[in-house]
């Protein structure tokens, strides 16, 4: 237990520089005062360097992406998942990354307003069958135009009444609903939120490389065991925060009497999603990226999601999941300190000289 965080603040939040060797680094830290970054797998095993913010670039030549990155995260007043992810899409889509980046992060953001409006329109849907006497049934193409909206509020008229409210609060309220939870998306949505999505992934990813491991010697297999496994553990802790959130649909009555407690509840389960899968989609993108590759290369690309897999904190485990994913970490480590980091070609003997300085951790 040793090597497992007790919180996902102090494991940190994954920052996406795009320098191999900061690649997998870490920020945490309550205040832009006491910010750190903790950066895995430097010195072959030796442990994970603790560095000041103000620090990195000292230690570290980053270029211009990465260097811009550090400034706009210095003096943010929080440091979540979701506070790196709107960072790294502002400048993605302001041209800092290239065009390939400023079209993808255009995108996504084009894309979670469209997923959020659907999901909104299909919470809406459910809410009428549950609430309203002899609903219509409304198609979301219909609910999306403002005369579609305003059908369904004549639908929710009745229960209004009968609940002390009125319509514009119940679909202000639904739209709230789909706003908070629209990193995941309603339950069973066609559409679902980026956070969704990257949960598929994961599952995707590790039924490819066990399918890749059957061609694979004994201590590859090894490497994508413990990476399935992991990714495993991860999906059933995320899924069943998840279906926590998802909940409240089968009332949703009950949910939108008690809005403020729902909302708030509703909101820290999806905050804990973001914390859970935080780190995963670099590992994912890497494995996809490598698909043409020789197997050599792909061997190489194992070992660094191997050596890199998001560790879950103490918090979040329950039952034997403690031992599992100690049991991981423990392999993961031994394995670490028994080869050759795949990243200490990147390192010159000043920088390693530079990063005795910092104290390490086994995390």
């Amino acid at each position: 237990m040793q090597y497992l965080p007790s919180t996902f603040e102090e494991r940190g939040v994954n920052v996406p520089f795009t320098s191999d060797v900061v690649r997998n680094a870490r920020l945490r830290g309550s205040s832009p005062k006491n910010r750190e970054f903790l950066l895995p797998g430097l010195s072959g095993g030796e442990g994970t360097y603790v560095v000041p913010f103000k620090a990195l670039p000292t230690l570290v030549e980053l270029n211009l992406y990465d260097q811009t990155l550090v400034d706009n995260l210095e003096g943010l007043p929080s440091i979540t998942p979701f506070d790196l992810r709107q960072v790294v899409l502002d400048m993605d889509a302001r041209g800092f990354g290239g065009v390939p980046r400023t079209r993808a992060a255009k995108r996504e953001i084009e894309n979670a307003e469209n997923v959020g409006l659907f999901n909104q329109c299909l919470l809406i849907v459910r809410a009428l069958k549950l609430l309203a006497e002899d609903s219509l049934d409304l198609d979301l193409k219909v609910l999306i135009t403002p005369a579609g909206q305003k059908l369904a509020k004549e639908q929710f008229k009745s229960y209004a009444e009968k609940s002390n409210t009125t319509p514009d609060e119940i679909m202000q309220k639904l739209e709230q609903w789909a706003r908070l939870t629209g990193t995941i998306g309603v339950k069973n949505a066609d559409h679902p939120g980026y956070l969704r999505q990257t949960y598929i992934h994961l599952q995707t990813m590790g039924a490819d490389i066990k399918e890749y491991l059957t061609k694979e010697p004994p201590e590859v297999q090894f490497m994508g065991r413990g990476i399935n496994e992991s990714a495993k553990l991860t999906s059933e802790i995320a899924n069943r925060e998840m279906e926590k959130c998802w909940s409240f649909e089968h009332d949703i009555g009950k949910a939108l009497a008690n809005a403020d407690k729902t909302m708030q509840a509703m909101q820290e389960h999806v905050q804990t999603i973001s914390w859970i899968i935080d780190g995963w989609a670099r590992l994912i993108e890497a494995w996809n990226e490598s698909s043409e590759s020789f197997r050599g290369q792909r061997r190489k690309v194992l070992e660094m999601i191997y050596e890199n897999l998001p560790i879950l904190p103490k918090s979040v485990l329950i039952g034997d999941q403690f031992d599992k994913l100690s049991g991981i970490r423990e392999t993961q480590k031994g394995w670490v300190k028994a080869n050759t980091d795949w990243r200490t070609e990147e390192l010159d003997q000043e920088m390693l000289g530079r990063l005795t300085q910092f104290k390490t951790v086994d995390q």
